[in-house]
């Protein structure tokens, strides 16, 4: 292909340039990747665009050609590539009709036609599985032929049957969440959605009764836990009391225990001196007035 350039007159008799597109007669050169990337980049550089474009010539077509494909690749996995560009309203993957194996090309339709310009200069000469595929334009899309073969027509052949579009899921043009996959997707947008909504609820401004309202439910929550925070200090205060009421009571119990065991001793040596009763219970009462008298001191000390 070449870009020619000449000069037309305008209505005032001055003359502009003028760039034309000499295209190549043979179509077959159009799939021709370099040929394409420099038609893109002169475009890019002149500033070219409608008329002027060499895609205006296949402005009446909305399909394109994709070949050079794996034939690992479903008609899923080539409309997740080129959906970016467009909504996609028909992919026919050309199959062995034997064996159902991939034979490396298809076509795909989209919505608007001006697609088709985006994929072609962007999806040309791209690697996909190690594999370079090549974009163009297809002039004329030929429809494959299916035939039903329990109705046949006025001459006994079977019956053509209408070709219809595939769609983006394959189910009909403009048929969604039809896929099992495709469900799970649209559920967990709507989810992300709905919280994302009940999230900007919460986050809008109140009317004076609804503020009044919320402003008095977090005082009531705030009194609330005060009100459990001063039971436990009311508790642990009454704990602490009943804990040195049990503590005194046992150094009670343990003075009176030294007491008796005092006793004990003083009148064994008592008994093996000799000592008569008087004397003994004399000398024993004595002794318990001196320990009342230490221990009254030591309480005191303590409180």
């Amino acid at each position: 292909s070449r870009l020619i350039a000449g000069h037309s007159k305008t209505g005032f008799g001055a003359e502009v340039p003028v760039w034309v597109w000499s295209l190549p007669r043979n179509s077959d050169e159009m799939y021709n990747i370099n040929a394409q990337r420099n038609l893109a980049k002169v475009e890019l550089e002149e500033g070219l665009e409608g008329s002027r474009s060499w895609h205006h010539q296949y402005r009446h077509s909305a399909y394109v050609y994709v070949g050079g494909l794996h034939p690992g690749l479903t008609e899923g996995d080539i409309v997740i590539m080129f959906s970016q560009f467009g909504e996609i309203v028909d992919c026919h993957l050309v199959r062995d009709k034997t064996t159902g194996k991939s034979k490396g090309f298809a076509y795909i339709c989209f919505d608007d036609q001006r697609s088709t310009n985006l994929a072609v200069d962007n999806m040309s000469g791209f690697q996909i599985l190690k594999r370079t595929i090549r974009v163009d334009h297809c002039e004329k899309f030929k429809a494959p032929k299916q035939f039903d073969e329990n109705e046949f027509d006025e001459n006994g052949d079977p019956k053509l049957l209408e070709y219809k579009a595939t769609g983006a899921e394959g189910k009909g043009y403009q048929v969604y969440n039809e896929l099992d996959s495709q469900k799970k997707l649209n559920s967990v947008m709507e989810d992300r959605q709905q919280k994302q909504e009940q999230r900007k609820a919460k986050e809008a401004p109140e009317d004076e009764d609804e503020a009044w309202a919320a402003s008095f439910e977090d005082k009531v929550k705030v009194e609330n836990e005060l009100e459990k925070e001063r039971k436990k200090l009311k508790k642990l205060k009454k704990d602490k009391k009943e804990l040195k009421k049990m503590k005194k009571e046992a150094k009670r119990l343990k003075k009176e225990a030294k007491k008796a065991k005092k006793e004990k001793k003083k009148r064994k040596e008592m008994k093996d001196e000799g000592m008569d009763g008087k004397k003994l219970k004399k000398e024993l009462m004595s002794d318990g007035d001196d320990d009342s008298d230490s221990d009254s001191d030591s309480d005191e000390s303590d409180s």
